[in-house]
């Protein structure tokens, strides 16, 4: 009997016992459509490597169009459609962020097909910022795959069960730019070329959180299947996480997430042992990420309302996060740890009606965004000695040993958002 099979057993029998248990919606006309979306504009200045960005430099230093957005979201009586898709001119690439059909067969229970969340983690994110934390660098942060939720509410519990087919499917990106199957919102396991190697498939979530108070606290599951097509076989993966929130009171709030996950037997996209794999998102390369890794997050904040002609509130956050890995490389013969990743942000949110500004001070350790050298081996042994090369024996045959107290790279970022 397959996971497939177990999962569906599983839905349909609570969903008797749902419909049994409490009447359905009253069958009135609740249909609605709306329409909306975002434009943002961005700059950053850079100081990465202990060098600062010269002047002019594309994309910094100067404002650029970040991200242009088209959403909507109707229902008619219990059924309805969310849908979002983005556009990153600055990165040469659109995709469907989330696109699925919902059903309400209850006050407390809803059902979702399509391209939808992955209920794993503090939702809909752990971090205040521009910047998310480190999880969902590799994965488990605001992840969307392609799959079935539900969504159980009784009293002070929220329940979440789901079975997700594979990831989401990918947009369209530049082919010079980078891997085409890159194209897409959340960072996902996929091939290095972009069509064959390894592929997310069969992913079951539980979640379950309780809120009374000032307190929040939950425990999310993970267990899944990474599909190699080159060889025909797979690999299994997993994750768990434990988040909470204390309110301090109606402005103040603090946030914690510890974060474990594995891909225990994991291989390359050729069928190799390894201590990583390959991930991907926003249309560039992929880049690596230790097969195995526990992440501590620690996010706090606090809302000062005010009223200075449009502006209504400020909200003052540093979000926190460390990623401690259980990988090693090979090189020559030698052997060397992995070395880890940590990123705080350090910012504030300016609201002004339907504006909105993050002014953010990004600091990261091993960080795959904060570098000249985006990606690479930045969440797997860490960047090497030369920071530009992959860690490993060079082409002239020379070592580039991961960096054992790698620099702090820094980024002052603003971001400004209108949402309509």
């Amino acid at each position: 009997m397959n996971i497939r099979f177990l999962f569906l057993i599983t839905i349909f029998t609570y969903i008797s016992f749902e419909s049994t248990a409490q009447a359905l919606l009253d069958d009135e006309d609740t249909t609605f459509i709306t329409v909306g979306g975002a434009v943002r504009f961005n700059t950053i200045y850079t100081i990465y490597e202990g060098k600062t960005s010269p002047l002019p430099t594309e994309n910094r230093n100067g404002f650029f169009w970040d991200t242009f957005r088209l959403e909507a979201n109707g229902q008619t009586k219990n059924v309805g459609i969310d849908f979002e898709y983005r556009f990153y001119p600055g990165f040469n690439t659109h995709f469907v962020k989330k696109a699925f059909l919902f059903h309400d067969f209850s006050d407390q229970l809803q059902m979702q097909l399509g391209v939808t969340q992955v209920p794993f983690g503090k939702l809909e994110f752990s971090g205040n910022s521009w910047w998310f934390h480190l999880p969902y660098y590799f994965g488990l942060e605001d992840d969307y795959d392609t799959g079935l939720k539900f969504k159980w509410q009784k009293e002070n519990w929220t329940y979440h069960l789901a079975y997700f087919l594979m990831a989401e499917p990918r947009g369209v990106s530049e082919p010079d730019y980078g891997s085409f199957a890159s194209a897409r919102y959340s960072y996902d396991v996929i091939p290095s070329d972009g069509y064959n190697g390894n592929k997310e498939r069969n992913q079951v979530n539980a979640r379950a959180e309780y809120e009374k108070g000032k307190f929040l606290i939950g425990l999310s599951g993970q267990f899944g299947e990474i599909f190699n097509s080159n060889i025909g076989k797979s690999f299994a993966h997993w994750a768990t996480a434990f988040h909470s929130q204390y309110a301090v009171n109606k402005v103040a709030r603090i946030n914690f997430q510890l974060t474990h996950y594995d891909y225990p037997n994991s291989i390359d996209d050729a069928g190799n042992s390894v201590d990583y794999v390959n991930m991907g998102a926003y249309g560039f390369d992929t880049y690596q990420v230790a097969s195995s890794a526990t992440t501590f997050s620690l996010g706090l904040s606090y809302e000062y309302k005010l009223e200075w002609g449009p502006i209504s509130s400020l909200t003052f956050y540093d979000d926190y996060s460390y990623m401690y890995k259980y990988g090693s490389i090979e090189i020559l013969g030698e052997e060397y740890k992995f070395v880890d990743s940590q990123q705080n942000i350090l910012g504030f949110m300016v609201t002004a009606g339907n504006t909105y500004t993050f002014f953010d001070i990004a600091s990261g350790i091993n960080q795959p965004w904060l570098s000249n050298a985006f990606g690479g081996n930045a969440l797997s042994s860490g960047r090497g000695e030369n920071v530009n090369g992959r860690v490993g024996v060079t082409e002239e045959g020379a070592i580039n040993a991961p960096l054992e107290k790698p620099t702090i790279n820094t980024r002052f970022n603003i971001n400004i958002g209108y949402y309509f």
